[in-house]
């Protein structure tokens, strides 16, 4: 695993329950589909971010890009 591509992964600041929940993924501890479940939990914009650390380190995860549209997330535009 290539840490210095998932720091490219990630934001600026990160929020302290995304950088456990990374961690926990990191370490082996918690499944892709998990990780993608919490660790945006702070921060929908960080859902990209769990996509990209996933490419990386799951060889069985398919991005989001290749996920037909009935299953793709596809979050509303601001107001």
């Amino acid at each position: 695993m290539d840490r210095d591509r998932i720091a490219a992964c990630l934001p600026p600041r990160l929020h302290s329950f995304s950088r456990m929940i990374l961690d926990y993924y990191l370490a082996g501890h918690m499944p892709t589909a998990e990780f993608r479940r919490w660790f945006h939990m702070p921060n929908s914009d960080y859902l990209p971010v769990s996509d990209c650390i996933a490419q990386l380190v799951d060889p069985d995860y398919i991005p989001e890009a290749r996920l037909p549209a009935s299953v793709t997330l596809i979050t509303p535009k601001p107001i």
